[in-house]
């Protein structure tokens, strides 16, 4: 008996004596792995526990990750203003992540279809296209500068009539 209460009290240890970080990747895990990944509150948990990961541990591999994850979260919380400062955030203090590029043009994207700021969009597709002159991206900011401001149906009216001409 006294074998089993030892081993007991051993493992019951062990789990308490996770560090917050390990607990933190252990909630932000368990988030992820939701059956309901798509509710607000689970977005919303996720973003809070994204953003709190990387303020609590900037130098952690994870926290570029974290960061680019929290601010695709922010538009649907309405929170836009709050994920360009994320994606801006990641990219001057993350240069080498993989997730500089599509962060950088997510700058761009959510300035022009959450914020309605075309001169913002539009300074932002350019940085876009002077570093990552070939990216998958390139023809979307292309096409995303040559129609900003321009309504939906105005838009499509453009691709119509650039389909007759060519």
């Amino acid at each position: 008996m006294k074998k089993i209460f030892s081993i007991f009290i051993l493992i019951s240890l062990v789990f308490a004596c996770r560090s917050p970080k390990e607990k933190l990747l252990k909630q932000i895990t368990e988030l992820e792995n939701s059956d309901s990944a798509f509710s607000i509150g689970q977005i919303t948990d996720l973003y809070w526990a994204y953003a709190s990961f990387v303020e609590k541990y900037p130098d952690d591999e994870h926290a570029p990750e974290f960061l680019f994850k929290a601010a695709q979260r922010s538009p649907i919380l309405n929170k836009a203003t709050e994920g360009i400062t994320f994606f801006k955030k990641l990219v001057v203090n993350y240069p080498n992540s993989k997730f500089c590029e599509q962060a950088l043009f997510s700058i761009a994207f959510s300035y022009e279809n959450n914020l309605n700021d075309f001169v913002n969009a539009r300074k932002f597709y350019d940085k876009f296209l002077l570093k990552y002159p070939n990216s998958e991206l390139s023809e979307d900011a292309k096409l995303s500068i040559n129609n900003l401001g321009k309504s939906d149906e105005d838009f499509l009216k453009s691709i119509h009539n650039d389909s007759i001409i060519n």
